[in-house]
């Protein structure tokens, strides 16, 4: 081989030598920074996945709350939650107490509201005189609550409500509730049977047909009194009051502006043979059948301490089909419905 040749070829030998090793030096130094690199990857990059924040509702419900779709929901529930109240009381508050209730338990201190949850007309306002007439009469804490929401806690006329719509079929008139002294229903007629009695147009229709109803079952009705002037009241009282005293009339006339017959719904009937009563027989009648045509007996038999009054078979009150079965059906008396079914607590 010549001589230049071999220069040459030495020379390539040189050069491919050189490039060889910097590729091994490079190789190395990747290696050296690649362990490195994994030896000190916990010091920049954590081996634990970062868990995301927890929502408030999320939190509340690991604590046992159930979620519910209300605004503000959340920050109610942590208000309930640093007054005292479990999350079971906080499930329960929400599942039956009203939108009013809540409002209230929100702006008071906690409160043990075991006895409450499943009492649909439970007034949170009048808590502490539901426990105190629980502790005097001993009876359910149902019956408590409904009879604290009729005032029967307190003596009769001592708390009185003017009610704000009596036009209306259901009106409560009672011994806490007054009508307006200048109230008169702008739609009173008479009764096609009896021209010289008037009530409501809504009522007489149905007072109709329970007359004839009665008289395919031999049972003769008629009405001796119904609409009553606020005046008309006032006077038929007073002259109570020159025969009795005050504590024995309150128990079979109403003060003016706390009679029924004012309403136009109310009428007083009596038997063909009878002058201001019904005898037993058409009492009986009148209990079984009146709610058919929207009329309850007002007040029934043995039920004065809700109502104030005796037992009165004659006096009739209309508040249609529909409400009149079912205080014909639950057994109870208007007072006692009115505030269970017809009352937003």
């Amino acid at each position: 081989m010549p001589k230049n040749a071999i220069l040459i070829l030495g020379d390539v030998m040189t050069k491919d030598k050189k490039v060889l090793i910097v590729l091994l030096a490079i190789f190395f130094i990747l290696c050296v920074a690649g362990a490195a690199l994994y030896l000190t990857k916990d010091l920049f990059f954590s081996s634990t996945p970062i868990e995301k924040e927890k929502t408030a509702s999320e939190i509340l419900e690991e604590q046992g709350i159930i979620l519910v779709s209300k605004e503000n929901f959340t920050n109610e529930a942590n208000s309930l939650l640093e007054k005292g109240y479990t999350a079971d009381e906080i499930n329960n508050i929400y599942e039956y107490m009203s939108d009013k209730n809540i409002t209230s338990i929100l702006e008071n201190d906690y409160v043990d509201l075991k006895d409450f949850y499943q009492i649909s007309n439970f007034d949170f306002a009048k808590i502490d005189r539901y426990k105190a007439y629980q502790a005097l009469e001993g009876i359910e804490m149902k019956d408590v609550v409904t009879r604290v929401n009729l005032n029967l806690d307190e003596p009769f006329y001592q708390t009185i409500e003017t009610i704000e719509n009596p036009s209306a079929v259901t009106v409560l008139v009672n011994k806490s509730h007054a009508l307006p002294s200048d109230y008169v229903p702008d739609d009173l007629v008479s009764i096609p049977s009896f021209p010289s009695l008037k009530i409501k147009d809504d009522a007489v229709e149905d007072f109709e047909n329970l007359l004839v109803a009665a008289k395919l079952d031999n049972v003769y009705i008629i009405p001796y009194s119904t609409y009553r002037s606020y005046d008309y009241q006032k006077n038929l009282y007073n002259g109570y009051l020159k025969d009795d005293p005050l504590e024995v009339v309150d128990t079979y006339s109403a003060r003016p502006g706390h009679s029924e017959h004012q309403t136009g719904l109310a009428l007083d009937v009596r038997s063909s043979t009878h002058w201001s009563n019904l005898t037993d027989a058409d009492y009986e009648w009148m209990l079984n059948n009146s709610y058919k045509y929207g009329f309850i007996v007002r007040y029934p038999k043995d039920n004065s301490t809700i109502t104030g009054y005796k037992e009165e078979p004659w006096h009739l009150r209309y508040i249609g089909v529909e409400h009149a079965t079912k205080v014909h059906e639950l057994e109870i008396t208007y007072d006692e419905y009115y505030d269970l079914y017809l009352t937003e607590h």
